[in-house]
């Protein structure tokens, strides 16, 4: 194994790790988490905070799983890791239609 693939793995490694601790926040917060940067979510706009927390730690952690997938790959080659890591990049665009589908089912009406 060569000292750059190992560099590689490791890089993509604290990326999964940053997206496993979101996940698991998630599971554990008794407040509702937020998925935007500076946004706080009062409690009582969600009607099962619990559900909903569980909703966004599952969404996160399938993104790491597939970040974890990538790391592995690129310790065999960086060519097919890198093209995964570009549609997981892509795949931000999923999370915000995904984090919306969870709002859309866990957040009170606010009119």
């Amino acid at each position: 194994m060569d000292s750059q693939k190992v560099i590689y793995f490791i890089s993509i490694l604290v990326c999964t790790g940053a997206f496993f601790a979101f996940a698991t926040y998630a599971f554990l917060s008794k407040k509702p988490i937020n998925f935007w940067a500076g946004e706080k979510i009062p409690s009582d706009f969600v009607t099962d905070v619990k559900k909903y927390n569980r909703a966004n730690g599952i969404m996160w952690l399938v993104y790491a799983i597939g970040w974890l997938i990538a790391a592995v790959i690129g310790l065999f080659s960086i060519e097919i890791s890198a093209g995964i890591t570009v549609v997981l990049c892509a795949g931000i665009i999923i999370l915000i239609i995904v984090n919306k589908l969870i709002r859309k089912k866990y957040f009170k009406n606010q009119n």
